[in-house]
């Protein structure tokens, strides 16, 4: 029986010594980690883990799925692929040494140790390639971090190689790297492999003793948020509950210090990479904003830790809450949550500008977000008697001409396949979104609380929503912050795509289309497909670049679209992504898309380019 031999070549005293050795490093490691648990709120993450939330998170892990999205993820899952390998090596050998070994029980021999040989030697050079692909794309502190693990994997096999030098036997062949090496290295190292080997081994346990110190907490942290983060992106959670309040002495809204910061928001800091993504993704970072998600997060952690870091308030207005950091976050963090939150504590203290004060007092006067008087909103919408849905058009389709146009074409469509609707009239109110993202979340919850007033009083229970910010709400927020929610909302994409899918609507062809993905649609909503089951059908359609949860932001998020679009840059950025994939016409689902996008190619002279929203494509 061919069984693989523990600490061989070395003498007797160095098992001891070595478990002597591990005490400290057990101790620095336990406290570093006690540091993070505390500062960052972990034990209540923890709380909150359910069986199923584990099961996504070691799916989203192990597959690595958001970190290979890229082609730079490649190396890092190669690393992660290694070290998963050899760490689950290293464990079984641990059992079979400590502990099975004292009830005569050995799971390494013969065949079993032949395969095990085999996969730590793929596993470890799997390893080192990806540390070695990696060393060139990290800052110094991972840089060093890197060159500890090359040096763990190479001392590895060169310790391998000179024990089957010394002692080889029939699994030797089968690692192979070392069985390679055993016969050009073996000879000058076999008297120095005690040194090698204590090298090695105070190199991996200087590691695992920094761990909770150093970028490489992500190890440990990632799994927590993995599990615990939707793959829709939401709207930092509710500081209150206007319906339930009673006291609000002591209410804490937003943050002044990140100390202030609920649970469900300080954990996610202490699990980034620094990777960079989150910043790379940023259409307000890509236009000169000055935002960088990535400093905005490190400063919060570190703020944590006791350093000192000042949010400015001009970083927090330059978000336009598109959520394009938190979709391209390998682990899940979500940046543009943190300045949602702090803009809460900015509006509670009055440290808004006159244009975001203007749309507070026409919301509050008007309640519609383009102060324009309610009498008459949607007297051009004809209903049906008891309809199938009722739909919420929203203020910016209600009130503009071309809005009055795509949601008569919308409503047309629908009723030709078949569909009752009917709308609110004067009753439609602002859905809350635009003050919600501006921070006043108070007036939020107001309209949030009359608008299901409205629906309970009017039998609601099926809702057509036209606008992407208002699906958002309505789908994913209202719950949250009404009692006894009951109403089935869907985006009219979705009342589209299906009633194409069924043959009750046709196509008309328009040359070389392509699609803009709103925000809200695509990365809240989670809705990527549905338009495309339409727009997949015309000749000559092309993706862009950046396209479904890669999407660009037209720059209104954020309640941006009242009082910092600029000279819509980044719609124009989108018109030129357009024009770059030879589209002659773009395609929009979303009032905000539609106007920025008009905008800009006025803006720039573009009047090659048509543009439609999905509605006007069929008949």
């Amino acid at each position: 029986m061919v069984t693989r031999e523990s600490f061989a070549l070395l003498p007797p005293h160095v098992p001891p010594l070595m478990y002597a050795i591990l005490v400290p490093i057990t101790i620095i490691f336990i406290y570093g980690m006690y540091r993070i648990v505390a500062r960052f709120d972990f034990l209540k993450a923890l709380k909150s883990l359910k069986p199923h939330h584990l099961v996504r998170g070691f799916g989203r892990v192990i597959t690595q799925r958001r970190v290979i999205e890229k082609p730079k993820g490649i190396p890092h899952f190669l690393l992660f692929f290694g070290t998963l390998i050899l760490a689950l090596g290293t464990f079984i050998v641990f059992l079979e040494t400590d502990i099975l070994k004292h009830f005569s029980v050995i799971i390494l021999r013969d065949n079993s140790y032949f395969t095990f040989e085999l996969l730590m030697d793929s596993a470890g050079l799997i390893f080192l390639l990806g540390a070695l692909l990696l060393l060139p794309t990290r800052e110094r502190e991972g840089k060093l971090l890197i060159l500890g693990l090359l040096y763990i994997g190479l001392s590895g096999f060169l310790m391998e190689a000179t024990r089957i030098y010394a002692r080889g036997n029939e699994a030797s062949p089968y690692s192979f790297v070392g069985y390679a090496l055993s016969k050009t290295v073996g000879p000058s190292l076999l008297g120095a492999y005690e040194a090698l080997w204590w090298s090695h081994a105070l190199m991996a346990f200087a590691m695992i003793a920094y761990l909770p110190y150093s970028n490489l907490v992500h190890t440990l942290t990632s799994l927590i948020t993995s599990s615990l983060e939707e793959d829709c992106l939401q709207f930092p959670r509710e500081p209150f509950l206007l319906q339930e309040i009673e006291d609000i002495e002591g209410l804490t809204v937003g943050f002044e210090s990140p100390k202030e910061l609920p649970w469900y928001e300080k954990y996610r800091l202490a699990a980034c990479v620094k990777c960079g993504r989150c910043t790379d993704s940023c259409p307000s970072n890509l236009i000169g904003r000055p935002l960088s998600p990535k400093e905005v997060v490190l400063g919060l952690r570190n703020s944590l830790m006791g350093s000192e870091y000042e949010l400015k308030d001009e970083t927090v207005w330059s978000c336009v809450a598109c959520g394009a950091c938190s979709t391209s976050c390998p682990n899940y963090v979500s940046p543009f949550e943190y300045l949602m939150e702090r803009r809460r504590k900015l509006v509670l203290d009055g440290r808004i500008d006159k244009k975001m004060g203007e749309l507070i007092n026409s919301l509050r006067r008007y309640r519609n977000s383009l102060s324009v008087p309610q009498r008459g909103r949607l007297n051009w919408l004809s209903s049906d008697e008891d309809p199938d849905y009722y739909i919420w058009v929203g203020c910016q389709y209600s009130f503009d001409p071309v809005g009055k146009r795509i949601v008569g074409k919308f409503v047309e469509l629908i009723r030709k396949a078949g569909v009752r609707v009917a709308s609110f009239g004067e009753m439609e109110t602002c859905c809350g979104e635009p003050v919600r993202r501006l921070g006043e979340e108070g007036m939020f919850q107001e309209f949030a609380i009359a608008n299901w007033e409205l629906f309970k009083e009017m039998g609601v229970r099926k809702l057509i929503v036209m606008c992407p910010h208002g699906l958002t709400v309505f789908k994913r927020e209202y719950p949250r912050v009404v009692k006894d929610w009951n109403v089935e909302v869907i985006s009219h994409i979705e009342l589209l795509a299906r009633l194409f899918r069924e043959g009750k609507l046709g196509l008309k062809q328009i040359e070389n289309p392509t699609f803009h993905d709103p925000c809200n649609l695509s990365r809240f909503n989670c809705l990527v497909e549905e338009p495309r089951l339409i727009l997949r059908n015309l000749r000559g359609y092309r993706e862009m670049r950046r396209s479904g949860r890669s999407t660009f932001c037209c720059g209104a998020g954020g309640a941006n679209y009242w009082y910092q679009t600029g000279e819509s840059l980044m719609a124009k950025e989108r018109v030129k992504e357009a024009r770059e994939v030879g589209a002659k016409n773009l395609v929009v689902a979303c009032p905000f898309c539609y106007a920025m996008m008009n905008d800009a190619m006025k803006g720039m002279g573009v009047e090659d380019l048509g543009l439609f929203e999905i509605s006007e494509l069929l008949e």
